[in-house]
C-alpha cells in the first residue's frame, strides 16, 4: 500500500510540475485542471447523492460513481476551458469569457432543474440533489479556476507558476505540520464529531507550517512584498486550507463512507487529496490580487 502511495503521489508531483512550469503552452495545465476538477466534481455529487438517496445508514468504503456524476463533473469543468481559450474559439476577452462561464452555469441551473424535478419520484430528494449540484460550481469550479489564473500571474523575477506554487506549498506543508505535531502533542479535540483524530494542537502547528512556508517562498523567491505580508498570506491560506479540509471530512462522514473514490491508487478519491486545496487556493488568490501589482 505504502509503494503505491508513493508512485501515485510521484506520478501527481511529476505533472504538476510539468504543466505549471515546463509546458510550453498553457493547454497542459487546462488539460490538468480540467481533468481534476471533472474527477471531483464527480465524486462531489456521488458523496452528496449516495447521502440523499439513504445509503449513508450503511457504512461504506466509498460511494458508486454513476454516469450522472460524470456528467455534473463535466458541467464543474466546461468553465476552465472557456476561461482560457474563450478569447479563441469564441473571439470573448477576458471580461467576456467570465460572462460565457456565467452563463453556461445558468444554462446547468436550467438544465439540471428539469432533469431533477423530471426524474425524480420524491421532490425532497429533486430539490437537494439539485441545490447539492449547483453547490459543486462554487465548491469545484471556483478553486480550479483560480488556481489556473495562479498558474498564469507573472511575476517578474520570480519563477514561473510561483502564485501557485505558493498556495500548494502553503496548504500541503501546513496538512503536514498539523499531522505531526499532532501525533506528537495533540490532546485536545478540535471537532471530534467531524474528524475525531484532529487536534488544536494539530491545527496550531499546521498554521505555523504554514505561516513559515509564507515566509520562506517570499524570501527565497523574491515576491515583490514584504516577508511579514508573506507569513500572514500564509497563516490566513493555511487556515483556509484547514477549514476546506475539514469540509470534506463532513461531507464523508455524513455520507457514511470512508473516501470519495478508488480513482487514485493508495490515495482514494481526488477530492481527498484536494480538500484543502479547496479552499485554501482562492484565499490565496484574492490575497495575491491585494499584494501584486
Amino acid at each position: 500500500m505504502l509503494k503505491t502511495r508513493l508512485i501515485t503521489a510521484f506520478i501527481i508531483i511529476v505533472l504538476v510540475f510539468y504543466c505549471f512550469s515546463f509546458s510550453e503552452n498553457s493547454w497542459a495545465t487546462v488539460v490538468f485542471l480540467t481533468g481534476g476538477v471533472l474527477l471531483a466534481g464527480a465524486e462531489f455529487c456521488a458523496l452528496r447523492w449516495y447521502a440523499i438517496e439513504g445509503g449513508s445508514t450503511d457504512p461504506a468504503q466509498r460511494p458508486p460513481l454513476r454516469k450522472e456524476h460524470f456528467a455534473l463533473g463535466l458541467a464543474y469543468a466546461v468553465p476552465l476551458p472557456i476561461a482560457a481559450y474563450g478569447h479563441l474559439f469564441l473571439g470573448l476577452d477576458d471580461t467576456r469569457s467570465l460572462g460565457a462561464v456565467f452563463a453556461w452555469v445558468a444554462f446547468c441551473m436550467i438544465a439540471s432543474s428539469a432533469f431533477f424535478y423530471r426524474r425524480e419520484i420524491d421532490l425532497n430528494d429533486a430539490v437537494h440533489k439539485l441545490m447539492n449540484g449547483l453547490a459543486g460550481f462554487a465548491y469545484i469550479t471556483v478553486p480550479g479556476l483560480t488556481l489556473y489564473k495562479l498558474t498564469q500571474l507573472e511575476i517578474p523575477g520570480s519563477p514561473k507558476a510561483i502564485a501557485a506554487y505558493f498556495s500548494l506549498a502553503v496548504v500541503l506543508m501546513g496538512d503536514t505540520g498539523a499531522y505531526f505535531v499532532g501525533r506528537m502533542f495533540g490532546k485536545n479535540k478540535l471537532i471530534p464529531k467531524v474528524s475525531p483524530k484532529k487536534t488544536v494542537e494539530g491545527s496550531i502547528g499546521g498554521l505555523v507550517f504554514s505561516m513559515l512556508t509564507g515566509t520562506f517562498v517570499a524570501v527565497v523567491y523574491h515576491l515583490p512584498f514584504h516577508w511579514i505580508y508573506g507569513a500572514l498570506a500564509g497563516v490566513l491560506v493555511g487556515m483556509a486550507g484547514q477549514i476546506g479540509d475539514l469540509a470534506e471530512s463532513a461531507l464523508k462522514r455524513a455520507s457514511n463512507c470512508k473516501d470519495s473514490s478508488s480513482v487514485l491508487p493508495g490515495h482514494g478519491g481526488v477530492l481527498d487529496r484536494i480538500d484543502a486545496i479547496l479552499f485554501g487556493v482562492p484565499f490565496c488568490y484574492i490575497m495575491f490580487l491585494f499584494l501584486v501589482k
